[in-house]
């Protein structure tokens, strides 16, 4: 079929001044966000102290990793994992959940063989900055999403002070988080005269180290320790169940402290988005407030549920500024996650290129957990 020329030129001219309207934004994502990340792979293939040296290809990657044994059973589990998923997430009721299932269990059993692995092969700093980041994700993110609900239905309501009580709960999230972070390390300070250890007082407790404790908080409660031989399975999996240490959830307390406020400010208008119609019927049905909450409130919010799940994961695994602020170095870093630990790498290591590497590891388990929150949530959000 033949196009009049005048049309075609009409089709031409439209899509060059599309391409001019986005062009302004593409230059500056090329700028800002393509080129570095090509470069930062680029340097990770190299040796890179200084200056440019040696070409090592996935020198820095196998070093990570401790080999190629270790990488495979890690790739393994991903495997695993997406096999899973991609069975559970079928529509219809099958068999074949069952057998999704099984291969999210095979997942976990490998990962629980790998990571020791990795851990006796590897870069056991990165990895032990790994299990930091994972307790600081599990430590902040579901208990800012149910702090943040419950802060957004109490304020809700309709009543006096409403506006300045929401001022208020955000003052932490608008301010510097270098002020914040400062404020918070005098109230948990080490002298016995400081807030929170005042607080321990009253309750005949001891005072505590805090942002120096490196031990975990479930082995100060309980009294256990590291157990099994060193490198073994059994020993890396108990400095696990040890727990955060003190000084990372003296972090974790100030993480939920800071964005709680947020959290309830993005919860607060998705409440105010759910027309009233919804609790007309559920209170004409006799339903009662709990049922409310589960079938009507819930599914409702779940937009901004799922939007501050994966923005909560995301920030956590490459939180910087707070954490290095709080930081205490006679903790021996455990409360360092994988960002600050690759820091440490880069500028204080002048290993550049080994950091590039890291850096890369981390990106990779950011998209992959994204990804994973998608397939597991997303058919979970109502967006009607």
């Amino acid at each position: 079929m033949l196009i009049p020329r005048s049309l075609r030129s009409s089709r031409v001219l439209e899509a060059l001044s599309g391409y001019l309207f986005i062009l302004p934004a593409a230059v500056v994502l090329g700028m800002f966000g393509l080129f570095p990340l090509l470069f930062n792979v680029y340097i990770s293939l190299f040796n890179w102290r200084i200056r440019r040296s040696a070409f090592v290809g996935l020198g820095n990657y196998n070093e990570i990793f401790g080999g190629l044994l270790p990488f495979l059973c890690l790739l393994l589990c991903l495997l695993l994992a997406m096999v899973g998923l991609r069975l559970l997430a079928r529509e219809k009721p099958s068999g074949l959940r069952g057998l999704g299932l099984f291969f999210e269990f095979l997942a976990l059993a490998a990962l629980g063989v790998a990571l020791p692995l990795v851990a006796a092969r590897g870069d056991r700093d990165l990895l032990n900055a790994f299990r930091v980041t994972v307790w600081y994700t599990l430590g902040t993110v579901p208990i800012q999403l149910v702090l943040g609900f419950a802060l957004a239905a109490a304020i809700h309501g309709k009543f006096k002070g409403r506006e300045a009580f929401r001022v208020v709960m955000l003052l932490p999230y608008i301010v510097p988080a270098v002020a914040t972070a400062a404020v918070f390390e005098r109230l948990f300070s080490l002298q016995s005269e400081s807030w929170a250890n005042q607080v321990l007082a009253c309750f005949g407790l001891r005072p505590l180290q805090w942002l120096r404790e490196y031990k975990g908080v479930f082995q100060l409660i309980f009294g256990f320790g590291p157990a099994g031989k060193p490198g073994g399975l059994l020993a890396y999996w108990s400095s696990w169940a040890a727990g955060p240490s003190l000084s990372l959830t003296t972090i974790m307390i100030y993480n939920v402290w800071v964005y709680v406020g947020y959290y309830a400010l993005i919860f607060a208008n998705g409440l105010a988005a759910i027309p009233l119609q919804y609790y007309e019927v559920a209170a004409l049905d006799g339903a009662s407030p709990l049922t409310v909450l589960r079938k009507v409130t819930l599914p409702l919010v779940s937009p901004s549920t799922y939007f501050l799940a994966v923005l909560g994961v995301i920030g956590t695994f490459k939180s910087f500024n707070s954490i290095y602020v709080l930081r205490d170095p006679a903790a021996g870093g455990a409360s360092d996650p994988m960002s600050v630990s690759i820091f440490f790498q880069f500028f204080r290591g002048g290993r550049f290129g080994y950091a590039a590497a890291q850096a890369m590891v981390l990106l990779a388990m950011v998209v992959g957990l994204t990804l994973w929150q998608r397939r597991v949530m997303e058919k979970q959000v109502y967006y009607g």
